[in-house]
This record gives structure tokens, C-alpha cells and sequence, in this order.
């Protein structure tokens, strides 16, 4: 569905360079806005339920025994 919107001359004009000839100003704007990360992905992702790295974790795991030994 269509929707009428307003926007200053020189946000229409920064979004027609944008677009381009093939683009349509919708896409332009999808892909300024980006895609948006819901909280409960935000915070799956913070307390490691989201896509993990187990070879960084390896290489952490590595590191900070390193540091507690010099360290600690």
C-alpha cells in the first residue's frame, strides 16, 4: 500500500541521487533505515544464545589464560 509522505527539498534531493535510475525511493529508504534488531535478538545475542564463534572463544579462552598468568 501507497502512503503519501513530505520531505524537505534537500532530503528529496539527497534521496533522488541515491536512487539512482533503477532504485525505487522505497529501497532508498529500506536501505537507510537498515534492518532494525528486535531487543529479544539484542539480548540473545549479548548472552551468547546468537551466532557464536567458537574458534574466537577458543582463541579467547587461549589469551586470558595468558593474562591471569602474568597478572594474577
Amino acid at each position: 500500500m501507497a502512503r503519501l509522505i513530505s520531505v524537505a527539498d534537500d532530503v528529496y534531493e539527497e534521496l533522488t541521487a541515491r536512487k539512482g535510475k533503477e532504485d525505487s525511493f522505497s529501497m532508498v529508504i529500506r536501505n537507510a533505515l537498515g534492518k532494525k534488531e528486535s531487543n529479544r535478538d539484542a539480548i540473545l545475542a549479548f548472552a551468547g544464545k546468537g551466532g557464536v564463534d567458537e574458534k574466537k572463544i577458543k582463541e579467547l579462552g587461549k589469551e586470558w589464560k595468558k593474562w591471569t598468568k602474568k597478572y594474577a
